[in-house]
C-alpha cells in the first residue's frame, strides 16, 4: 500500500520576495553610505572591509564618487545611482506591475533604459562632453530601477515553481514504486 505525504506546509507569498530584496537593497545603500560615516567616526577597520568589499563591483574613483562627511561614497557616483535606483524599482514594482506579477517587461526596456548610461560614458569618454557627477547617478539610476523590475519577478518565479515542486514530491515506503 503507498503511503503519500506532503513534504511542508510551507507557503509561499510572492510580496516575500518584494519584501526581502527590499531589505536586502537597502543594507546595501547603507552600507554604500555607512563606508564614509564609520571612516569619519574613526572605525577604520571596519569602513576599509566595506570599501574593500564594494571595490569588487566598482572602480570607486575618488574624482568620481560623491562625498560625504570627507569621505568617497562606498562606490561611484554611477553605481550609487544604479543601487539607489534598483531600491526605488523594487518599491513601485507591485505598484506599477501589481503584487506577484512573475511577467518580465519586454526585454527591449532594458536595453533602452541602459542606452543613456552608455551616450553618457561614451560622450565624456570621446570628449564631446564632460559628464558630472549627477549625469553619471541619473543614466545610473534607470538601469537600476528598470533592472529591478526583472530581478524581482524572476525570483518570485522562482521561489514559486520551488513551493509547486515541493508540494508534486511524494514519499513511498522502500520498495514501493508510483
Amino acid at each position: 500500500m503507498k503511503s503519500v505525504t506532503a513534504i511542508s506546509t510551507r507557503t509561499f507569498h510572492p510580496l516575500t520576495a518584494w519584501a526581502a530584496l527590499i531589505i536586502l537593497a537597502a543594507v546595501w545603500l547603507l552600507g554604500i553610505f555607512g563606508a564614509p560615516r564609520l571612516m569619519a567616526g574613526g572605525h577604520h577597520l571596519v569602513a576599509s572591509a566595506l570599501y574593500e568589499g564594494f571595490s569588487a563591483v566598482c572602480h570607486q574613483r575618488p574624482d568620481r564618487s560623491y562625498h560625504y562627511l570627507g569621505f568617497p561614497l562606498g562606490v561611484c557616483a554611477r553605481c550609487t545611482g544604479i543601487y539607489a535606483g534598483f531600491l526605488a524599482g523594487l518599491i513601485a514594482a507591485p505598484l506599477i506591475f501589481g503584487p506577484g506579477n512573475t511577467s518580465p517587461p519586454a526585454r527591449k526596456w532594458l536595453i533602452a533604459a541602459a542606452l543613456p548610461m552608455a551616450v553618457d560614458y561614451a560622450g565624456d569618454l570621446f570628449g564631446l562632453f564632460t559628464n558630472s557627477h549627477l549625469s553619471r547617478a541619473l543614466t545610473g539610476g534607470i538601469p537600476g530601477l528598470t533592472a529591478a523590475w526583472y530581478i524581482l519577478p524572476g525570483l518570485t518565479e522562482i521561489l514559486s515553481s520551488g513551493q509547486r515542486a515541493e508540494r508534486r514530491y511524494r514519499h513511498f515506503p522502500e520498495g514501493e514504486a508510483e
